[in-house]
C-alpha cells in the first residue's frame, strides 16, 4: 500500500479485513454465510461488550477490485442483523 495525497492506493487482489458489530451472534453468523455464499471467507468472533448486549467478529476475505470490496462493505452494512462495519 501507498499514499498518494492522503489517499491509501491498495493493489488488489489481497486480504480484507472487516470488523461487524451485532446484537446477535447466531444472526451475525448466518448474515455472513448469506452475503458470503461461494466466497472463501474466514469469520472468527472478536469480543463482547460488557453487558453482552453486542458481540464483534473480524471477517477476512479475499477482494480482487475495489468495486467487490465496496459491495462487500454494502451488503454486510444493509444487513438487519449487522449494527456496524468497520
Amino acid at each position: 500500500m501507498e499514499y498518494i495525497d492522503q489517499k491509501v492506493a491498495v493493489s488488489y487482489p489481497c486480504q480484507w479485513l472487516y470488523k461487524i458489530i451485532g446484537t446477535e451472534q447466531d444472526a451475525l453468523v448466518m448474515a455472513v454465510n448469506g452475503i458470503f455464499a461461494g466466497t472463501d471467507h474466514t469469520l472468527t468472533f472478536s469480543n463482547s461488550s460488557r453487558t453482552g448486549k453486542y458481540v464483534s467478529f473480524n471477517l477476512e476475505v479475499m477482494v480482487h477490485s475495489e468495486e467487490a470490496r465496496n459491495f462487500f462493505f454494502a451488503a454486510l452494512r444493509e444487513h438487519s442483523a449487522v449494527k456496524m462495519v468497520l
